[in-house]
């Protein structure tokens, strides 16, 4: 379940510089991704995009297709005031003899999640509560980083709802790095995650300001001998132009 924990965990993610951004629109693309296990390189792949839809509303969604697992994650949403306010989030996984299917509707007057889940452990559950006003999902709070960062911090604090119940990710902003990409050389900024403020267990993303934060890579850390990585490998979008560079 290396990608799904990668990217359905998602915090919100984070850069040093404040950059101006349009509130109104959001610029469709697609990201591929290789995916190494403990610096294995493997063959699957995990595919990102973004495509505008109908009553100004934005479909956002995460996929993986191979031999070993199934993974989908999909958001329906609202880009306003800078932020994504979530209509419908499903997130579907098969593989490793598990199974999970979560279908969740969000509502904002007042906020709150309708949810229902399936999964080996629990079987099938419906379940309605109450959420707080900046709720974001674990997909299109992807989105976030350009509206929320600024200079002067560096740890932020997190609130998604998953499945049946909210969720608190602690986030860190490291520093920067130049890494290479398949647009060239990108400078971004490094940023981990936890899920407990004393865990060891952390993912690490890393995000280029010069692509609206879009992310670069990924890796998510079990322990010092086991972490699953994705590693851009192909871009489709408006900053297709760098790769001429």
């Amino acid at each position: 379940m290396i990608t799904a924990c990668v990217f359905s965990l998602w915090p919100v993610a984070a850069a040093a510089d404040t950059v101006d951004t349009d509130d109104d629109a959001l610029q469709p693309f697609r990201v591929e991704y290789r995916i190494n296990v403990s610096r294995i390189p493997t063959t699957i792949k995990a595919d990102m995009s973004l495509e505008a839809g109908e009553d100004d509303t934005y479909r956002m969604q995460l996929s993986i297709d191979s031999m070993l697992m199934k993974n989908t994650e999909l958001s329906i949403f609202r880009w306003l005031d800078c932020a994504p306010r979530t209509m419908h989030y499903m997130h579907t996984f098969r593989g490793f003899r598990r199974e999970r299917d979560y279908q969740m509707d969000f509502f904002w007057d007042p906020p709150r999640v309708s949810a229902t889940t399936r999964s080996d452990d629990d079987g099938e559950e419906s379940v309605d509560y109450d959420i707080p006003s900046d709720t974001l999902d674990e997909l299109t709070m992807l989105l976030k980083a350009r509206c929320v960062i600024n200079d002067e911090q560096t740890d932020y604090q997190v609130t998604t709802a998953y499945g049946k119940r909210l969720r608190t990710h602690y986030i860190h902003v490291v520093g920067r790095e130049t890494l290479d990409t398949p647009l060239g050389k990108l400078d971004t900024i490094r940023i981990e995650k936890r899920r407990d403020q004393d865990s060891k267990r952390r993912t690490v993303f890393w995000l280029a300001p010069e692509l609206d934060y879009l992310l670069v890579r990924a890796r998510h850390i079990e322990s010092a001998a086991l972490f699953g990585e994705l590693r851009m490998s192909d871009y489709e979008g408006p900053f297709d132009y760098l790769k001429d560079r």
